[in-house]
């Protein structure tokens, strides 16, 4: 299921970058860094916010990862996930206005 969104993510930038005349496989990759920043970001949050003890163990971390797996941490986890793209998105649609208004340059002459 993941896969199938990052995937549809990265389609819609793909998308807008070739619009504007971007090279799109670059956007993807910001885009995909960005999903998985993102979601280690969330996960970083969901441990220091939620989490209440330290991983110091292999059982530890298996515990942790029990823990991220309910469903309103996972999706507390793809929602700020999901800011990364939003966040590469913002900056595709500012080049896309940028490349839409006419520049004025007066020639000096």
């Amino acid at each position: 299921m993941d896969i199938i969104i990052f995937i549809f993510l990265c389609y819609q930038n793909y998308i807008r970058a070739k619009r504007i005349g971007q090279n799109p496989t670059k956007w993807v990759l910001y885009t995909l860094g960005a999903l998985f920043l993102g979601m280690m970001l969330g996960t970083m949050v969901v441990y220091m916010l939620l989490y209440k003890k330290q991983l110091l163990s292999v059982d530890d971390y298996n515990a942790f990862a029990q823990f991220c797996t309910q469903p309103y941490r996972m999706l507390l986890i793809y929602a700020i996930g999901f800011g990364g793209y939003l966040w590469i998105r913002t900056r595709l649609e500012k080049l896309m206005q940028e490349a839409a208004s006419p520049h004025h340059e007066e020639d000096e002459a």
